[in-house]
Parts: C-alpha cells; structure tokens; sequence
C-alpha cells in the first residue's frame, strides 16, 4: 500500500513539474517578447509574464495533476493564487536580487534561477492546500 501512494505522489509531482514546464514556457516566452519587442522594462515585464503563466497552470493543475472537481473554483483559485504569491514573490526576489547584483545578467538566466528555488514551496503549498486531495489530508487535519 505505500508503494502505491508513492508512485502515486511521484506521477503528481512529474505532473507537476510538467505543467510546471509549460508555465515556464509561458512565462519566459512572454518576458522575452515583452522586452525584445515592446523594450519593456524587464521589472514590469516580469510582473505580466508571471500572471500569465500562473492562471494558465491553475487550470492545467486543476484538470491534471490534482483533478480537481471541487464546485469552488473561485475558492480553489484564491488558494491557488495565495500559494503562487508566495512561491512567486521567492522566485520575483530571487530574479530581482541577481539583475540588480549582476548588472548585465539576462533576464531568462534570473527566471531560470528564481523558478527553480520555488518550485518546491509552489509544489507543497498546492498539494497539500490549494487542492486539498481528500485522500492524503494535510497532517494538521489528521492529527485531531
């Protein structure tokens, strides 16, 4: 039986990481674009490019990595959202920290640093809260 749950949580997280892949996708894509084509500030490009790619992974988390079929999405997303904020304000410090310390740096070498350091924090924030999976509760809520 814990085997199962394993290679169950090891298919959610290669999941994961796959539209996590696709966000990043997304999200450099649109940076690129943003500052290349538009000569956006890399700062507010950053800010656009991230929103983009989080509403497009709240919904492919919602379909396949946790198959969410919770009525409330609004509900889902806020907790989605609250999870990303974090993970995203340590991928946005992280990103920001190496443009202002290493003037130059390109700004897709900063993303590619910053996604990394929040994916584990984005990860365990949705598994365990913004999808709220009914048969693995949080330990908080098997505990009482």
């Amino acid at each position: 039986m814990a085997s199962g749950i394993i290679r169950n949580e090891v298919s959610r997280f290669t999941r994961f990481c796959g539209v996590g892949a696709v966000g990043f996708v997304i999200d450099a894509s649109l940076l690129l674009w943003l500052t290349a084509q538009l000569e956006m500030d890399p700062f507010a490009a950053r800010l656009v490019s991230i929103l983009c790619a989080v509403t497009m992974t709240w919904l492919m988390h919602r379909r396949w990595t946790f198959a969410s079929r919770t009525p409330d999405r609004l509900a889902e997303w806020g907790r989605f959202a609250a999870v990303n904020g974090v993970g995203g304000t340590l991928n946005y410090l992280v990103y920001s920290a190496i443009l202002l310390a290493l003037p130059g740096t390109a700004p897709l070498l900063a993303l590619v640093a910053g996604s990394a350091l929040a994916l584990a924090a984005n990860y365990l924030g949705s598994r365990l809260w913004a999808f709220r999976l009914r048969r693995y509760p949080p330990l908080s809520d098997s505990q009482g």
